[in-house]
């Protein structure tokens, strides 16, 4: 049996793309399991309920099975015991990172906005209709990274794909982009602690362990009352995953806005030399930033890493 995950803290595209290409490989003979690496945030409940899908199972060790992975290329932010497991194939639409295999694999990495994108390309290659269900549910994964189609990451590919599966799904995408993003920016029964971690990320460049972790909303001012439990919570979670640098966004995903939130000196100096934005009361706004991937992770990497090469 070949497990199919996605990345840590998964996401809409990372669980969506999970089942649908799971499904795929079953329809070409393969024996396959879809499985996800942590609990499901609001707006990925919301996508398989309306879609009626099963939630995948959490999967604790990949340790000694075949895997192919989803979303991520990276080790900080898989299954643990994947140094002990057999990776088939890599689908993703990230920086490629520091995942080693001993024989050549297949290894797809797209620089477009989502995963789903590239499982509904694998589809019409391989000649493999999709149905309502599975357009919907691709769709949803399309939605959810590329900001319906209006986030730095959006490809003309995504745009083309995205309306072929709106019209298989029989769906408006702004109609259900809207639900999805009320879903994502409720915190009702959230802790500070949910809210800085819930879509959380681990990279090491120069030498130094950076986090980056994002809350996306529509309504970024119901955080302000949360501010100083926030905080709290982030120096709490720096310590717990042992980071050189952590920082926090809060992206206004009407605006394309972000709030970074600076928890310590390090991230004050770093931040101040990388994106220069003005700094209130240890916030520094982003003025049209809104992507960790293309517009967050990149200038940090290359800094740490001129960093690292200066000494």
């Amino acid at each position: 049996m070949i497990i199919i995950i996605g990345h840590k803290n998964p996401d809409t595209d990372s669980i969506v793309s999970v089942l649908v290409y799971a499904n795929l490989k079953s329809k070409l003979g393969e024996k396959v399991k879809p499985c996800r690496l942590g609990a499901l945030n609001k707006e990925t409940k919301f996508v398989l309920s309306r879609f009626k899908a099963e939630w995948p199972d959490v999967i604790k060790s990949v340790a000694g099975k075949q895997v192919i992975l989803l979303d991520h290329g990276d080790s900080s932010n898989s299954a643990p015991g994947l140094n002990k497991a057999e990776i088939l194939e890599v689908i993703d639409h990230h920086f490629i990172g520091d995942i080693q295999t001993i024989k050549p694999i297949l290894y797809r990495a797209e620089p477009i906005g989502s995963t789903s994108t590239i499982i509904a390309k694998i589809a019409k290659e391989k000649n493999i209709k999709l149905n309502k269900k599975q357009a919907g549910l691709l769709l949803s994964g399309i939605i959810s990274d590329t900001i319906c189609f209006s986030g730095p990451t959006t490809t003309e590919e995504d745009i083309k794909i995205g309306r072929k599966l709106a019209r298989i799904a029989k769906i408006k995408s702004k109609d259900l982009a809207q639900k999805m993003f009320e879903a994502r920016s409720s915190i009702k029964g959230l802790s500070a602690q949910d809210i800085v971690g819930g879509d959380y990320k681990e990279h090491k460049f120069g030498g130094v362990k950076l986090d980056v972790s994002v809350f996306e909303t529509l309504t970024p001012e119901k955080l302000k009352p949360w501010k100083t439990k926030m905080f709290n919570a982030l120096r709490k979670l720096k310590k717990e995953k042992k980071a050189g640098l952590l920082f926090f966004l809060v992206i206004d995903i009407l605006k394309k806005n972000s709030f970074l939130y600076l928890i310590d000196k390090k991230e004050k100096e770093v931040a101040k030399k990388v994106f220069g934005g003005p700094i209130e009361k240890e916030i520094m706004f982003l003025q049209g930033v809104a992507s960790r991937k293309k517009q967050i992770i990149p200038p940090l990497a290359q800094f740490l890493e001129k960093s690292a090469k200066r000494g």
